[in-house]
């Protein structure tokens, strides 16, 4: 597999990434990761597993975030696994309305399925 299409198929999880959690849809951003995934969080404990990384998502959307943004970088591939190095940005809005920007940095490690999809095994980000 060339760079040209590992950079085409993640883009496309990108995208349904975002939308998936900018529309409040845990179960489909959830989806979007291996059943051996580890989603490590700034700050936070690792969490490991489908009914974990499940109940992260749902709980983190109903935090408020809103407008998340996954800018790629860079995407490799070697194999049955590739990464993304990038960058994420998301809002929130306070109880006064005012809005609140943050972003960061981060990293995906993907693996390759049985039916060739790809899934995240590894999820980082500060």
């Amino acid at each position: 597999m060339q760079n040209q299409e590992i950079k085409a198929i993640i883009l496309d999880i990108n995208t349904r990434w975002d939308a998936a959690f900018n529309s409040k849809q845990p179960a489909q951003v959830a989806a979007l990761y291996d059943n051996d995934a580890t989603v490590l969080p700034a700050g936070a404990a690792q969490v490991s597993g489908a009914a974990a990384i499940l109940d992260f998502w749902t709980n983190t959307i109903a935090q408020g975030i809103i407008d998340h943004k996954i800018e790629m970088l860079e995407v490799g591939v070697d194999g049955n696994l590739a990464f993304q190095r990038g960058l994420w940005s998301a809002a929130v809005v306070n109880a006064e309305g005012q809005r609140q920007t943050f972003s960061g940095n981060l990293h995906v490690l993907y693996r390759r399925q049985a039916d060739g999809s790809w899934k995240a095994l590894t999820h980082i980000w500060n």
